[in-house]
């Protein structure tokens, strides 16, 4: 299967979260099986405790960086996000929890800034991204000794994982689409995007690139998703 282009990528990235914004927190915890709180507090947890700036690409709605904020309450906490409707819910939801949160609203790769952050978390955005200019530009903001953890969707490499995976994306798009419907198309998309993708090899090459070092990959959950987490020479 041809590795997606650039131009698909962020045709996808528009494509699927142009209007799902006031639904997306609802989606992503039912249709993980509230999985993805297990994966927020694993990418959490890849965070150096002495951390006093932390960036959150393709934030969202918020759900990652306001875990993370909680879990260091005394840091500099930034979020990224290239959907402004997701930033209005995002900003609506710090103010109403009184959550000290920084959101931004700018596509992941183009984001630049004078700051040096100590780490960087990402959950789904690296099948979307242009990673080489995405690393390039976080090269030059992680401080040294600083940390990259990505996450994402994966597409299992076990037969049996595999047969599993696609019976769960038949049944979802009809049932997920009748319950939230602006996610209909999208999920019927994702599938195809996950079986696509090849960000790992691509996230990991980028980073070797920018002599970011000590690059684990690690597979979760059945082989739905994957971790990768880099470090910044000193």
């Amino acid at each position: 299967m041809a590795t997606p282009s650039l131009e698909e990528k962020r045709a996808w990235a528009e494509q699927f979260f142009e209007k799902t914004g006031a639904s997306y927190d609802q989606v992503v915890d039912h249709t993980t099986f509230r999985i993805d709180r297990l994966w927020k507090k694993k990418i959490i947890s890849k965070i150096p405790p002495s951390s006093r700036k932390i960036l959150d690409l393709a934030c969202g709605t918020g759900i990652l960086s306001f875990a993370v904020a909680q879990k260091f309450p005394n840091a500099q906490i930034v979020g990224v996000d290239l959907t402004e409707g997701y930033l209005d819910i995002a900003r609506k939801k710090a103010e109403a929890n009184r959550a000290d949160v920084t959101f931004v609203h700018s596509p992941a790769e183009a984001f630049v800034s004078d700051d040096r952050f100590d780490a960087c978390v990402t959950s789904y955005l690296p099948k979307y991204a242009d990673l080489d200019l995405l690393m390039s530009n976080l090269s030059r903001m992680i401080a040294p000794g600083g940390v990259l953890v990505f996450h994402d969707f994966t597409y299992p490499t076990n037969r049996f994982l595999q047969w599993t995976f696609e019976a769960y994306f038949k049944l979802l798009p009809p049932i997920g689409g009748w319950r939230w419907p602006e996610w209909k198309e999208t999920l019927y998309e994702l599938p195809v995007v996950i079986r696509k993708t090849r960000w790992i090899e691509e996230l990991t090459a980028a980073m070797r690139r920018e002599g970011f070092e000590a690059i684990q990959v690690e597979s979760l959950t059945m082989q739905g998703s994957a971790l990768v987490t880099a470090k910044k020479q000193q």
